[in-house]
């Protein structure tokens, strides 16, 4: 049932809820205010259970009444209630679902009204006043104290019925059976036999059993039938004094686990059975089972204690050493003293002598004399140096370290000291040192000498000795018996280091014939590398003049082959295939070859195609830099050019190094075809136009099938010349260099050609997969083009000297 409180106060009505309960009575910041009452002070409390309100008070200085009747502990509160505190009255009324409490003054309770019987005349004397013989008022008190007999009677049945009604019937279970035991809580607990009836609400059992811990717990009774509640009685442990002697604190453990010792070495174990191990300091530990009997009983275990020390003698030469045992001092020898038993590190120390460690086992009871301990005198210390400084140093045969040195020595005895440096002769001194001395020693080497004669090719090479200018490079040298760096140079050859060292018992010949830098150069060049996109080069190392284009004769010529005289003079490395679509997408993974023919053109290892001379000098450069080598283009304006200065980075080919691959390389005379000579090929050599692609072109080679409608895969052909894939056929070439015509110039020499310097167009060399007349199938024919193709694609080049 949801009930709304009204507080009808001096200072007006306000409404409160269930949840607002408690509510405390008392001064100003009481929620119930009573006017007269200092701040702060709290007289009672109206509080809630299980839905019914009753009164608690709690200042005992304030005078509580319910009802008429003084309390000093909890009443309920019911309809048409009156509470008086002191000069004030709270009024408790219910209607319906609403409760008011008013608060007023108690005199306005008061009814006054005058007898029924006429008053006395005024002017009657006392004594006159004549009492009527029936005026007895002795009846009337009688009656007023039944009714109020009868009205405490009822109240107190009504009681007992709602006590009853709302009670639980609770049993309290306890085992063992205690001593004594109670319950405690509001309302209280009525007994009935075993059983006992109970409001719900929160209550204390408690219990006592001798040889038991006190049992204190709160339970929680709810509504509804039958409860039973069980409770457990918890032994108390059992005690034990343990006794030894002599008279020592102890460690006791049970099971590895160190229990507790209280004063006068009790400790506290649970009723059972334990293997107990108890331990001193300096006795043998004991063992011993025992049955605890619980229960607070306290039990005594008396011991005597057995030493765990040995008696041992130490002595020592010389005497009056200090001797620590485990890093403890315990005396001076000659000594008696006891150790605990086990292994021990014995020290003794005593100045001006070496301290002496040793380990030794000892066993409880046993006494031990250890053998006069000799101790050795303190080492002393040498400074030792050479000049030169430098010299190994040998004592006794055993290394120690290059001079200046300090050396630790035994004192007392004479040490003999071999002293080495190469170039000089050997220093021997006997030496004896003090404990603790400090002695500085300086030895002067005597060098030694031997001949070398030293002979040049070239003759008038120059000759240094570990670094100095020493004329010729034929003489004759005298050196120290110590290793020496000889450098034989001479310009235009590279320096070569010779180290020798010279003995005295016989001389030495050392002969150099240096090479030119143009040998040493050839020589380091590999004949093929890798790059790091996975292409092989192989190096040309031109050598001689050659002609490019082709006679007026030849058969297929056209106008732009003149004949031109040309020297190449750098070696240079030219990859021995095309650029395939797999590695120029490492450059652009977007790029796509596209398709011709009806058939693609973009499988991994077919070469690239579609890409302007831009797109290859791009890759060019890309390709320098995985390789960590310089650009050989720079960029503007969004187009790529060579730079002005070669560099050792990857590049196009020029026409010139393209040509010298293709028709000179690897061959007796000017190649005309990439198979030779002779037209039509009488073997399959290449990939060109062919009966594959008869239905679409007109110019093919008659009679030859490659196998393929368009490119092939870079290398599917055997190498033409020796090491080169593709020189003539699959797809045309860009080359390095801008296009031109150069007529007139058969007779002239031009070295290193590398074309105009500006242009529109391109050199393209090679034929590919769709020419197939003389004319292009020729190693001269010369083409150009300024945009991508389907059939042009490139192979890359490199300086090979930097």
């Amino acid at each position: 049932m949801r009930r709304v409180f009204f507080i009808d106060t001096v200072s007006g009505v306000r409404r409160v809820e269930a949840a607002d309960f408690p509510l405390a009575i008392g001064g100003a910041g009481a929620d119930i205010s009573l006017p007269g009452l200092p701040a702060g002070t709290v007289v009672a409390h109206i509080a809630l259970a299980d839905g019914h309100a009753y009164l608690q008070p709690a200042d005992a200085d304030v005078e509580l009444f319910h009802n008429h009747e003084f309390i000093d502990t909890s009443a309920w509160l019911k309809s048409g209630d009156r509470v008086q505190l002191g000069d004030w009255l709270l009024k408790w009324d219910i209607k319906g679902d609403q409760v008011f409490i008013k608060v007023g003054d108690s005199r306005d309770e008061l009814e006054l009204q005058p007898p029924a019987e006429p008053p006395p005349d005024p002017e009657e004397d006392e004594t006159t006043r004549v009492i009527p013989v029936n005026s007895n008022p002795m009846p009337a008190v009688k009656r007023r104290r039944l009714r109020y007999l009868l009205l405490a009677l009822f109240s107190l049945l009504a009681l007992i019925a709602v006590f009853v009604i709302f009670a639980t019937p609770v049993a309290i279970n306890i085992n063992p059976e205690p001593d004594d035991q109670s319950v405690s809580g509001f309302p209280p607990a009525v007994s009935f036999g075993s059983r006992m009836l109970v409001v719900p609400g929160t209550y204390t059992v408690e219990a006592e059993l001798a040889g038991y811990q006190p049992l204190r717990q709160s339970f929680e009774v709810s509504s509804g039938g039958f409860r039973a509640f069980d409770f457990e009685l918890e032994e108390l442990p059992g005690r034990l004094q343990i006794m030894v002697d002599p008279s020592v604190p102890v460690r006791v453990s049970v099971a590895d686990a160190e229990l507790p010792v209280e004063r006068d070495n009790i400790i506290s174990l649970q009723r059972g059975t334990y293997e107990l191990l108890i331990e001193t300091d300096r006795y043998l530990a004991e063992s011993r089972e025992l049955e605890i009997a619980g229960f607070g009983e306290l039990q005594a275990l008396q011991l005597a204690l057995q030493p765990a020390w040995a008696e041992v003698f130490i002595t020592s030469e010389p005497e009056t050493a200090q001797v620590n045992i485990d890093g403890e001092p315990v005396g001076q020898t000659p000594l008696v003293t006891e150790i605990i038993q086990g292994q021990r590190e014995i020290e003794l120390s005593l100045a001006g002598f070496k301290s002496r460690r040793m380990l030794a086992s000892f066993v409880a009871g046993t006494p031990v004399e250890l053998d006069r301990i000799i101790l050795e005198p303190n080492d002393g210390t040498l400074a030792l140096e050479t000049r030169p400084q430098g010299a190994t140093v040998s004592i006794g045969g055993n290394f120690h370290g290059t001079t200046p040195v300090a050396v630790t020595l035994a004192s007392g005895t004479p040490h003999e000291l071999i002293l080495n440096k190469p170039g000089y002769g050997v220093a021997r001194r006997t030496i004896s040192l003090e404990p603790d001395e400090r002695k500085e020693l300086q030895v002067d080497l005597t060098p030694e000498y031997g001949i070398v004669f030293a002979s040049s090719i070239p003759a008038d090479a120059s000759l240094t000795v570990d670094g100095k200018r020493s004329g010729s490079g034929t003489q004759r040298l005298r050196l120290t018996t110590r290793p020496h760096e000889l450098v034989f140079s001479k310009p235009g050859y590279v320096p070569q280091t010779v180290t020798v060292t010279p003995r005295t018992a016989t001389s030495q010949n050392v002969d150099v014939a240096l090479n030119t830098v143009v040998q040493v150069k050839e020589e380091a060049r590999p004949a093929v590398l890798k790059t790091a996109g996975g292409q092989e080069m192989r190096l040309l190392e031109p050598s001689g003049t050659f002609q490019m284009g082709a006679s007026r004769r030849e058969a297929g010529r056209r106008a732009n082959e003149s004949q031109r005289l040309v020297e190449l003079t750098r070696p240079y490395y030219l990859s021995s295939r095309e650029v395939s679509n797999a590695e120029f997408r490492r450059f652009d993974s977007k790029h796509r070859s596209g398709t011709a023919e009806g058939v693609s053109l973009d499988g991994d290892r077919q070469p690239v195609v579609n890409v302007s001379w831009d797109d290859a000098a791009r890759y060019c450069n890309w390709l320098s830099e995985q390789d960590k080598l310089n650009p050989a283009y720079g960029e503007k304006d969004g187009r790529m050019e060579a730079l002005p200065s070669a560099t050792n980075g990857y590049r196009l080919p020029t026409e010139a190094e393209w040509v010298y691959a293709a028709r000179v390389s690897g061959r007796s005379g000017a190649a005309r075809y990439p198979w030779g000579e002779g037209y039509p090929p009488k073997a399959v050599t290449g990939n060109f136009a062919d009966a594959q692609i008869a239905d679409t072109l007109a110019n093919i080679v008659k009679g030859y099938n490659d196998g393929y409608r368009s490119s092939a895969p870079v290398g599917s052909f055997s190498a033409q010349p020796e090491g080169f894939h593709d020189l003539g056929g699959n797809v045309a070439e860009w080359t390095n260099d801008f296009y031109a015509v150069y007529p007139g110039q058969s007779d002239r020499l031009v070295t290193d050609p590398a074309g105009p310097a500006v242009g529109d167009h391109h050199v393209v060399r090679g034929s590919s997969w769709r020419d197939g007349s003389i004319t292009e199938l020729r190693l001269s024919y010369r083409d150009y083009s300024r945009g991508p193709r389907d059939n042009l694609g490139f192979r890359i080049a490199r300086y090979a000297d930097k």
